[in-house]
């Protein structure tokens, strides 16, 4: 029994990891970092998107499991269609602050370097619900796909609650891993975009906010 649960959890990280890279779950983290993207901001966005994730799963897998009943039909239903509804509001709500936040870009040399950033014009956003928006987000989509982790549950715990936790655990861990080396990635390349190719970093931010709000609406459509 020991190798079997030792052999499901490893199978539980791989699963994990392959899961975060779910195409709602990439638009997402995407989206919720484009208003002002940054290498920092954006490695940030995906670890609280993560703890979302996986703090709503181990809750939701060891009451579930605990109680002997499954996740109901109508809740991951909900769950997915509100996934889509929350893509088209963060694609329309980066519109919408491009426009009010004014952003210009501001260079300054130091000797031979010169450095570009950029600098907010007009009122400074609330930073408290940008910190919160990633974890909802992320609890979202831990209703919404909980089932791939959810199925294998009776499989490596065999009854016991420990185990149950346990791969969640080692699942949670897979997606976070996972989601900020995508999100590593991601920074990597808004920074360098930043820097060298300011008119397609511009471009880019707009188009990210356009795919939100197309692949919402194709979410919704197929959820319906």
């Amino acid at each position: 029994m020991l190798v079997s649960s030792i052999s499901m959890m490893f199978a539980g990280f791989t699963l994990g990891f392959i899961h975060a890279l779910d195409a709602d779950h990439v638009m997402a983290v995407t989206a919720l970092s484009n208003e002002k993207p940054g290498f920092k901001k954006t490695l940030k966005f995906s670890a609280s998107w993560a703890v979302g994730h996986g703090g709503v799963l181990l809750l939701a897998g060891m009451v579930l499991f605990g109680l002997g009943v499954a996740l109901p039909e109508s809740l991951i239903w909900f769950a997915e269609l509100s996934v889509g509804f929350v893509l088209i509001a963060v694609g329309l709500l980066c519109f919408w602050r491009f426009r009010k936040q004014h952003m210009q870009l501001k260079s300054h040399r130091h000797g031979d370097v010169e450095h570009t950033h950029w600098h907010e014009q007009g009122h400074a956003n609330d930073n408290s619900q940008k910190a919160h928006a990633p974890v909802m987000v992320g609890m979202l989509h831990g209703l919404a796909g909980s089932a791939p982790a959810l199925a294998l549950i009776p499989a490596v715990a065999h009854g016991q609650l420990w185990l149950a936790g346990g791969y969640l655990i080692v699942f949670s861990v897979g997606v976070m891993l996972s989601m900020m080396l995508f999100g590593a990635g991601l920074g990597l390349m808004q920074k360098q975009l930043q820097q060298r190719f300011t008119r397609l970093f511009n471009l880019s931010r707009y188009l990210i906010a356009s795919f939100s709000v197309a692949f919402g609406g194709y979410w919704v459509a197929q959820a319906v």
